[in-house]
């Protein structure tokens, strides 16, 4: 028994499986040997419900209100778990949901339609087959519907599932998967239609298809969970969880005892129970051969390590998880992410800090405003600059923001970093007196433009900084410099003078070296007067008050 344990531990994604497929089997064998004390807590249901809240309220120590809009719904229809995945809207499922409806409702009300050429033509097998219908029919079969119960079923399970899916393998690989799916599952309705009665069977519908984003949804999705609504007091229902697994191995099993029926003809079922297990199957076979499954671990572990990072407790094997998913892809900027914090929940870590600098590296290329997001909860807690590119790339993204304040301190930063190269610390000075200017802190935009003239004399962004200082570009810089890309529109002489800021009106931070700032309160006792403040703050709020 020990090692049968060791063996799943080792393989988390099989003892996953097993699960729900113990899980399945206990469901039949209550449903089979234990109906009747089904029947009798579905009658308590309520009250036992009721009485779990409440204890569950005073076990917490919050209200009665709160835990029941955890677990109630006024929506009675299965659906899946909110899913994480958003930024892609599934617009070939809420077509091929639209497209079904206004073909069903436009045959509908449009009267004395003549349905002969529907059942002849367009259902698969038609009744009335040649050449072109037939190849016709196994398209056309998949948009059509035999009542409203049967369209509205289908579509609610498309609905279901079908956004899942579209998001994770892409709009056009969807519908071609959709497409597929739905003829394997009337072709294979077709043929045990044929094997067990020696006549065509005819079928209509979407099921076989849907069975089919079902079979992907099971390999893909496997994960995730659906939450199943159990009424209470009408409109109410209550949020029974399951894993999908176990909803869709019973919807499998279910069709498949079904299907053996019909072909005994016991049943007299007219669903096409054979063109759902086909379509379930043809989907599961496609699943395995797009190898969506090694996505769909990964994400499962993303997913554990995301609830971690966001718990108090329970954390460790969050952070197991998202090292698999880094070991699998190094550069999964929202793994790296939810491990910084994990790594960063009670104190700071120098791991924690590189594994934010990365995060925050990845989303400067491929999402700036989460790069933004991230470096500010970065700096939250760790109160140190990146590395001298990151912090001008994060610069010049806050100021696109509107955030001069932050975008002022990253650009600090690279000007007293040790690491910076001639250029960055050029550029660095550059922006940060060009920025202060605008902002109203002259002084220190003063001070800034004098290292800047001081260091690079002859750089093309020196031209403002000599206008600002009031001074004329030294003329042997005048006669070297062909090409000035950056010059400002308006001549020295256009441009109010300043002078030059002495040391003495200079001052740096005692407790951490960033340059400090002029600023005069607005409110409280002091307001009205002038004080020294750290570029830094908050993060360091030291002020110290000027001699006026």
């Amino acid at each position: 028994m020990s090692s049968l344990g060791d063996y799943f531990k080792q393989h988390e994604e099989q003892a996953f499986v097993v699960k729900a497929f113990l899980t399945i089997l206990a469901i039949i064998f209550v449903k089979k040997y234990l109906s009747g004390l089904l029947l009798l807590l579905f009658l308590l249901f309520p009250i036992l419900f009721f009485l779990y809240i409440r204890m569950v309220a005073a076990t917490e120590g919050v209200s009665t209100f709160d835990i029941l809009k955890q677990h109630i719904t006024f929506i009675p229809v299965p659906r899946t778990e909110r899913d994480r995945k958003r930024e892609v809207f599934p617009w070939v499922t809420y077509g091929i949901i639209l497209a079904n409806v206004m073909i069903f409702y436009c045959y509908q009300s449009a009267r004395g339609t003549d349905l002969t050429y529907i059942r002849d033509n367009l259902l698969f097998l038609p009744h009335a087959p040649e050449a072109w219908n037939i190849v016709a029919s196994a398209f056309t079969s998949i948009f059509l519907h035999g009542s409203g119960g049967h369209l509205w079923g289908n579509m609610l399970f498309l609905w279901m599932l079908g956004a899942a899916v579209e998001r994770r393998v892409g709009h056009p690989q969807f519908f071609l998967l959709y497409l597929i799916t739905g003829l394997v599952g009337g072709a294979a309705f077709a043929t045990t239609w044929f094997v067990a009665t020696g006549e065509p069977g005819h079928s209509l519908g979407a099921s076989g298809a849907i069975a089919g984003i079902m079979g992907i949804f099971a390999v893909r999705c496997y994960f995730k969970s659906m939450t199943v609504p159990i009424p209470i007091v009408w409109p109410i229902s209550f949020k029974f969880t399951l894993n999908s697994l176990v909803i869709i191995g019973l919807f499998f099993l279910g069709d498949l005892s079904k299907g053996i029926e019909q072909m005994a003809d016991v049943s007299g079922s007219q669903t096409a129970h054979w063109a759902h297990l086909g379509g379930m199957v043809a989907g599961m076979i496609l699943a395995a051969f797009l190898k969506l499954g090694k996505e769909a671990v990964e994400e499962r572990h993303l997913e554990i390590g995301i609830k971690a990072a966001g718990s108090s407790v329970g954390f460790g094997g969050g952070e197991e998880s998202l090292r698999r998913v880094l070991e699998r892809s190094p550069d999964n900027a929202e793994a790296l992410l939810h491990l910084a914090r994990i790594k960063s929940k009670f104190s700071a870590s120098s791991e924690g800090a590189e594994l934010y600098a990365r995060a925050i590296d990845l989303h400067l290329k491929t999402d700036p405003a989460e790069a933004a997001q991230t470096f500010l909860e970065y700096w939250k807690i760790y109160q140190k600059p990146l590395a001298p590119d990151a912090m001008y790339s994060l610069a010049t993204l806050f100021q696109r923001l509107g955030d001069c304040d932050t975008a002022t301190r990253c650009l600090e930063s690279v000007i007293r970093s040790t690491d910076a190269s001639p250029a960055q610390r050029r550029k660095a000075l550059a922006s940060c007196a060009f920025m202060l200017d605008k902002m109203g802190f002259d002084e220190v935009a003063m001070g800034y433009y004098e290292d800047l003239v001081k260091e690079f004399p002859h750089c093309d962004e020196a031209e403002r900084a000599y206008a600002r200082l009031g001074r004329k570009r030294p003329e042997a810089a005048a006669e070297t410099s062909q090409e000035r890309k950056h010059a400002i529109s308006a001549s020295p002489a256009e441009i109010p003078a300043r002078p030059a800021v002495p040391e003495d009106r200079r001052k740096t931070c005692p407790a951490c070296n960033a340059v400090m700032r002029q600023r005069r309160a607005g409110k409280g006792i002091h307001a009205g007067k002038l004080f020294w403040v750290c570029s830094s703050y908050p993060g360091c709020p030291k002020v110290i008050p000027v001699a006026e």
